[in-house]
């Protein structure tokens, strides 16, 4: 069972008995825990909640920060890299001139120039990715920081999080998962899944090519089974399920979900793209990403909390000429980046948040831009992930992310990084702090608890809190 947080509206004389035992049950730290909440929840600021839906755009691979977001033309050539700095919408914020577009969306961002973590192991992408989507270090890691296959025993994702404590409506999706998998190596599903939450809150993958037809057969019933069929049978496996390996919750969770999806159209509707103008799918570019975006658009339309857009190609992968190609720019990081990768982002970022704002959405949906850590400054450095000519390695020390909507204003930079871009010199923020910031935007204290397969109880993220800064 899931132990979810409650206001602690009694006093502590109300609460205490004679013996020590609070007449809920609770020990005395455990009731002390619900005294803490409440009062967290009693200064919650500005911001909670402004949050409807969220977008979560995971740029796997990880882009350099230093030739995106946080250009430095101040510093030696080695660490300023080839590209200049162009100005913005925003007087004083530079872009590198790979971003173009994003220039003239800067009014509508935040970027935090100042995240920055240590991850357990060495800097390699897997425990840092396990880190951002679940707000834990990870436990189950090799030694050396490289991924294992995804189990039941794993933490749940930020997804996962949001769509068992901010529910959505029968009929749409909670927690979908868009363009392909999370992927280091030949691992998938790295921190993506709900883990210990089960299997009911795991994301709705949709990994399919969408400048193709989507297949929607998941979201339909065979052309000889009706929806009074479907819901008979449904009845008749909730009497079974006790002797099956689903737990009844499981069981509820997962047909549930599934007849309120086949009974409404509503997210079969979202994933058909033809009803989208050619000028509108243009505008987000006819690429994988592109037009995963443009999906990720419709799917908060009609209802959906959490939509993870993952870059197509995964981490640890080796950048080659393409738009779905690797961020992961090891070597050749600067034709890789004008080239291909800017390209095909800056066009598909800058319309989504062009079309939110237009239809009145930006304000409560939340968009986040992000990779699982930054490039180092050095260009070439010789190192142990073997850097080439013109790359750049690992760097989880500090990076940036991209924050639009949801209530944070934009036009704005928070945090700063040093000269050369390799730690944070103000307002330093941890990966932990910007899950917490998600959460509260999207009404969930990030105090809330739930319990783990040994009954501990689990704090949403590990350590950190919200960024008040960003209001």
């Amino acid at each position: 069972m899931l132990s979810v947080q409650t206001s602690a509206g009694l006093t502590r004389r109300e609460l205490l008995t004679v013996g020590g035992v609070s007449l809920l049950g609770l020990s005395l730290p455990e009731m002390l825990r619900h005294e803490a909440r409440a009062q967290t929840s009693a200064n919650r600021g500005t911001g909670f909640g402004r949050a409807q839906s969220l977008i979560f755009l995971y740029l796997q691979g990880s882009p350099s920060h230093i030739d995106t977001w946080d250009p430095k033309p101040d510093a030696p050539a080695e660490y300023r890299g080839e590209f200049s700095p162009i100005a913005t919408t925003v007087p004083g914020m530079l872009l590198s001139e790979v971003l173009p577009r994003l220039s003239r969306q800067a009014h509508r961002f935040t970027l935090i120039r100042s995240l920055g973590v240590k991850p357990r192991g060495l800097t390699n992408h897997g425990a840092a990715i396990y880190m951002l989507m679940t707000g834990y270090d990870p436990s189950n890691f090799t030694p050396t920081g490289l991924s294992v296959p995804p189990s039941r025993e794993d933490l749940p994702s930020a997804g996962s999080l949001v769509a068992r404590f901010r529910p959505v409506e029968r009929g749409a999706l909670g927690y979908i998962a868009l363009c392909g998998p999370v992927r280091e190596g030949s691992v998938a599903g790295v921190g993506q899944g709900a883990g210990i939450l089960g299997g009911a809150y795991d994301p709705f993958p949709m990994y399919d090519d969408p400048t193709r037809e989507l297949p929607l057969q998941s979201l339909s019933l065979p052309a000889d089974v009706t929806l009074g069929r479907l819901q008979a049978r449904i009845d008749l496996r909730g009497r079974l399920a006790p002797t099956s390996r689903l737990g009844p919750a499981d069981f509820d969770g997962y047909y549930g979900r599934a007849y309120s999806l086949i009974e409404s159209a509503r997210a079969a509707n979202a994933f058909r793209l033809a009803g989208e103008s050619s000028t509108v799918r243009e505008q987000y570019g006819l690429t994988k990403f592109g037009q995963s975006c443009l999906l990720a658009r419709r799917l908060i339309e009609r209802g959906s909390r959490f939509v993870q857009v993952n870059w197509p190609s995964g981490s640890d992968t080796e950048p080659v000429a393409g738009p779905d190609g690797s961020w992961d720019t090891h070597r050749n990081n600067f034709p890789m980046l004008r080239d291909w990768r800017c390209p095909v982002f800056d066009r598909s970022l800058s319309a989504l948040l062009e079309d939110l704002a237009t239809r009145g959405l930006l304000e409560t949906t939340l968009v986040v831009a992000v990779g699982e850590f930054g490039r180092s400054p050095r260009i070439g450095a010789p190192t142990t992930n073997n850097v080439g000519p013109g790359g750049r390695d690992h760097w989880p020390a500090c990076y940036t992310c991209l924050l639009a909507g949801g209530g944070i204003p934009g036009g704005r930079v928070y945090g700063a990084s040093d000269r050369h871009g390799a730690y944070p010199e103000r307002n330093p923020v941890h990966p932990y702090d910007l899950l917490s910031t998600l959460y509260h935007a999207l009404g969930i204290d990030s105090g809330t608890e739930y319990r783990d397969r040994l009954q501990r109880p689990r704090r949403l993220v590990e350590h950190g809190g919200v960024v008040t800064g960003l209001y």
